[in-house]
């Protein structure tokens, strides 16, 4: 596995190192700690803030990766900068082992070391947020009021980050974005997965790489047989 990280790679939180503790509450305001899940394998992801078009595009997807991580008994935890009562369209749809995280004042952020950035304000894609493939997403009166208030500067300029941890609390990958709408690949979390636990559905729309391109050579492979 491999690690794409900011500048002094050195100096960062990373692969080998244990994973900080922490505790915070999801949108019925249940309070979740990283160590009650050791024995399990976790994929924490953080995102900006819950009414971010851009961020809830990308839970959609995530939603899709934690159903395949469920049934290989990983945990799936989202983590926002947001009030637990803004989360709840994020947390719609999502199964028993995956849960969504307030983290308004951004502690675990930093204790994760995963920094806003200034450079977000000219590299945020306003225009496809609006009107492009995020704009179902859009809800101009919820994104105001989760933003609005002291210190939400910070959760405008937040850069998402994925980090996937092992049954013993030790970053065995992860991924610290450099755009706002950037995520871990699947290819990534799904050497992430137990070889006895991915995904062999086969079909050519499944989210696993693996499957569909199984698909893709079992086509190919039945065309070749035809043609003989």
């Amino acid at each position: 596995m491999h690690t794409k990280d900011a500048t002094d790679e050195k100096l960062l939180l990373g692969i080998g190192d244990e994973a900080p503790d922490f505790e915070l509450r999801d949108e019925e305001g249940n309070l979740h700690k990283l160590s009650s899940f050791r024995g399990r394998r976790v994929m924490l992801s953080f995102f900006r803030y819950a009414s971010c078009p851009v961020c809830l595009y990308n839970v959609d997807r995530l939603k899709q990766q934690a159903a395949l991580l469920q049934k290989a008994e990983i945990v799936t935890l989202c983590i926002f900068r947001s009030e637990p009562t803004m989360m709840q369209r994020a947390a719609d749809g999502t199964n028993e082992d995956t849960h969504t995280l307030s983290d308004l004042k951004g502690s675990v952020y930093k204790k994760f070391q995963v920094k806003p950035s200034l450079r977000v304000r000219s590299i945020y894609p306003y225009k496809s947020a609006i009107f492009g493939k995020y704009s179902p997403y859009v809800d101009l009166k919820m994104m105001f009021k989760d933003i609005k208030g002291k210190g939400r500067d910070e959760a405008l300029l937040q850069l998402p980050a994925d980090f996937l941890i092992d049954e013993n609390g030790i970053i065995v990958d992860v991924f610290r974005s450099e755009t706002p709408q950037d995520h871990m690949e699947f290819e990534r979390i799904e050497a992430f997965i137990p070889k006895g636990k991915r995904c062999k559905c086969k079909q050519k729309d499944c989210i696993s790489p693996t499957c569909r391109e199984t698909y893709a050579q079992i086509r190919k492979d039945a065309e070749s047989m035809t043609w003989h």
